[in-house]
This record gives structure tokens, C-alpha cells and sequence, in this order.
């Protein structure tokens, strides 16, 4: 709305007169007598001659200029009636009625979850890389901390059918995480995939080193985060065994990487989004669906179909009475909650020789895999050229996957125990 602009404070009419208007009147009134006496007494003369002094000038001037500023008063006060009080002028942001408007907004990307921000609004996740923790699942280790702020987790098994998560923080840098454990090979393939992301862990295993040191991988945990200060810490309320007691600050970890070297970021190749909501409206219904790993237990992934905000609500193992157990934020108490599950079948194997138990998964290559998206299921396969590059899905006509703009949660599960997720 454009500002209204009034007269100027102290500004007086009579200042447009020039002179003293009764100086000017003595001055001509013997002049003007004899020519109006004159003119009164022609006989000729139908109409009687009206002549202006600077009298009579001065005062239409005032009439006008009093006129005018009642009309400005009178505009000024419509303004303020009907717009300050939102009658007019405030217009709401209409999807439609200002889609053209909408579309002119620059927008920024997520590179996780291909949710869109408007520039402004976009944080300094813009360019910064993503980092991923290595978080613990064991009974004891739960409920887990920062787990619901993040854009994409991984969750496999680490050993003896227990599953870990590797997830990935980006557009929320949340400044308590955990419990932290430790990586292993496989996990660092994934790492690498996101244009060498960062990864913190505590400890490793043998195989893990070795990548860490030679590919290279970007390990916070290497880079000295247990000497940082506030980096990471050990919180025990649970009173449960030492391993599952190690918390790190996103903040902290960021700002070390900063220290290390590692700002900005490189070329995430995205997944492909969809904005059509009914591009999966013909496959199969699929609003419940369970995952075990190794077989039926404490270990077991549930997701429940949520209609309300087309997403999926996570569930870890199972209760008493044989009911899901809502998997849950230590500090929030808010639920585990995503937009697409996906379920990747990979070759598992062990280890020769380790006498820990540790495990193999065969993650470059080729796959079958299961997309769960707006309550249906899609047929898909997975594909990983190298190690660098981004696993992709495709649907059985080889069309790479859209999936819907938000949080990833991506089960990796050995192909031997595809019968082992049911879904209905």
C-alpha cells in the first residue's frame, strides 16, 4: 500500500498571499471608484463589470486549498478504516490465486529428502556436507536420542542378528545423539555414496580401519572428537552396561569438521521426487509392514501405515503381549516417523577368521528390493555401479523410483530372509 503523505507540519494558508492585502486595497481604491462610477453610469453597459482585487483572489485561494484538504482528510481516514484493519490491501497466499507468484520464489533443495525451502528460509545446511553416527539398537541402548531428526537412516544388522543405524543428519543438526557405537566396512560404503559425507563412530572394526585410512573416509571419530571438548560425553541414567553409554553433540561435530578441513560439500546425487500423489495409486495396498532380520524378536522393524500425513510410523520389537513397541525419541518422546520405507535385499556373509562375528554385506551390485510409498508397495530392484556411486531403485519397467519429498528409512536385509518381511 502506498504511503499517504500529508501537509507539511506548520504549513499556513495565508502564507500564499503576496504583500499585505490592505496596502494593496488603499493604494487602488481611488482607481477603481472612478472606473466602476464610470462604468455604473454607461447606458450601453447590459452587465455590470466584476473586477478581482488580490482580496477577493487571496480568499477563492483559501477556499480551494481548504476544499482540497478535506478531500485529503477524508482519503487518509478511508485508508486507515479499511486498511489497517485488513478490509483491503492484505492479500493471502493462495496456492492457486498466486501460483504465479509461488512459482517465482527460489527455492533450495535438500539433498536427502528432496523436501524444497524457499532461499530465504533455507538454513547453512545449504553448504554443508551431511555427517552420519553410528547409533546403537541393542534393548539396553533404548530409547535413542536425536534419531527423529534425521533425513536418512540406514539400519542393518551389525552381529548375532542385532541391527545397527547409520543416520544421516543434514537439514537438523541436533546436540545430542546417540548411544554412538562402532562401523564396520559396509557401513563406510554407504558413507561414501553421499560425496564422502562425514561419519562419527566409536570404535571400529579391523576391515573398517583399514577404509577408513585408505579410501579415505571422513571419521570425526579419527579426527579426534573424543578430545574436543563438548564433543562427546558419557550419560549412564539407565544404569546399563559401559558400551551403550556415549553421546555426541551434532553442533560440536560440525564445528570440528570445520577444523579438520572438510567445509562445504560435493554433488549428492539425488533421488528422483515425485509431486504427482497418485503415481503409485494402482499398485498393491500395504498399510502394515514387519521386518526380521535374522527371525522374530527384540530385533524385529514395524511400520504402520499413517494416512493422516502419508507417512510411516516406526516400531522396534515387541511387548508382552506381543504388540509393537513404538519406537520412541529419549528426548522428545515423538515417534519414529518417515515418508518412504524402503527394504534392500543384499548378501550377507561373515567374516573368515573373526572371532567377533562380524559380517559382510555385498552393497555394490544389484538387487531385488521392496519401495513402500503412500500406502501401497512397489516391485523394485536396487543398483550400485561402485562404491561411490548412489544405490538407485527401479520400478519392473526400469523406471528409476520417485519417490515423495521427505525422511528415508532404508532396511537392508539379507536376501536368504526374503520371506521374513511380510506386509499387508
Amino acid at each position: 500500500m502506498p504511503k499517504i503523505t500529508n501537509i507539511t507540519p506548520g504549513f499556513d494558508i495565508d502564507d500564499l498571499s503576496a504583500g499585505n492585502i490592505e496596502e494593496v486595497s488603499k493604494t487602488k481604491s481611488e482607481f477603481e471608484k472612478n472606473i466602476i462610477n464610470k462604468d455604473s453610469s454607461s447606458k450601453n453597459s447590459k452587465t455590470k463589470a466584476r473586477y478581482f482585487t488580490s482580496k477577493n483572489s487571496n480568499h477563492k485561494l483559501k477556499k480551494i486549498l481548504l476544499i482540497l484538504l478535506a478531500v485529503i482528510s477524508i482519503l487518509f481516514s478511508l485508508w486507515i478504516v479499511l486498511v489497517k484493519t485488513g478490509k483491503i490491501g492484505k492479500k493471502e497466499l493462495n496456492p492457486l490465486s498466486d501460483k504465479n507468484l509461488m512459482d517465482n520464489v527460489v527455492k533450495v533443495t535438500a539433498d536427502l529428502t528432496g523436501v524444497q525451502y524457499p532461499e530465504t528460509e533455507a538454513g547453512s545446511w545449504v553448504n554443508e556436507r551431511p555427517f552420519g553416527v553410528m547409533i546403537n539398537n541393542h534393548i539396553d541402548a533404548r530409547p535413542q536420542s536425536g534419531l527423529v531428526y534425521a533425513d536418512l537412516v540406514y539400519e542393518i544388522v551389525a552381529e548375532g542378528g542385532i541391527t545397527r543405524f547409520l543416520a544421516f543428519f543434514h537439514t537438523i543438526t541436533p546436540e545430542k545423539i546417540g548411544p554412538v557405537r562402532s562401523t564396520r566396512e559396509y557401513y563406510l560404503v554407504l558413507v561414501k555414496e553421499l560425496s564422502d559425507a562425514m561419519i562419527m563412530h566409536i570404535g571400529y572394526s579391523p576391515q573398517a580401519l583399514l577404509a577408513i585410512d585408505t579410501w579415505p573416509v571422513r571419521s570425526l571419530f579419527r579426527g579426534g572428537c573424543e578430545s574436543y571438548p563438548g564433543c562427546t560425553w558419557r550419560d549412564n541414567p539407565r544404569n546399563v552396561a559401559y558400551e551403550h553409554t556415549a553421546y555426541v553433540n551434532g553442533v560440536k561435530l560440525r564445528e570440528l569438521g570445520l577444523k579438520l578441513g572438510w567445509e562445504g560439500k560435493g554433488d549428492i546425487r539425488m533421488y528422483t521426487f515425485k509431486d504427482n500423489s497418485e503415481k503409485y495409486s494402482t499398485s498393491s495396498s500395504a498399510s502394515k509392514i514387519s521386518i526380521d532380520f535374522w527371525n522374530k524378536g527384540d530385533y524385529s522393524s514395524v511400520f504402520e501405515y499413517n494416512p493422516q500425513n502419508n507417512t510411516y510410523l516406526k516400531f522396534t520389537g515387541y511387548d508382552s503381549a506381543d504388540n509393537p513397541i513404538p519406537h520412541k525419541d529419549q528426548e522428545t518422546g515423538e515417534q519414529v516417523e518417515v515418508k518412504n520405507l524402503i527394504i534392500q535385499f543384499a548378501t550377507e556373509n561373515s567374516i573368515v577368521g573373526d572371532d567377533k562375528g562380524r559380517l559382510d554385506y555385498q552393497l555394490v551390485g544389484s538387487g531385488k528390493a521392496l519401495v513402500f510409498i503412500d500406502g501401497k508397495v512397489v516391485d523394485a530392484t536396487w543398483s550400485k555401479a561402485s562404491r561411490d556411486e548412489r544405490t538407485l531403485f527401479y520400478d519392473t519397467n526400469g523406471q528409476e523410483i520417485e519417490f515423495n519429498r521427505g525422511k528415508f528409512w532404508i532396511a537392508i536385509v539379507p536376501d536368504r530372509n526374503v520371506e521374513q518381511v511380510v506386509y499387508n
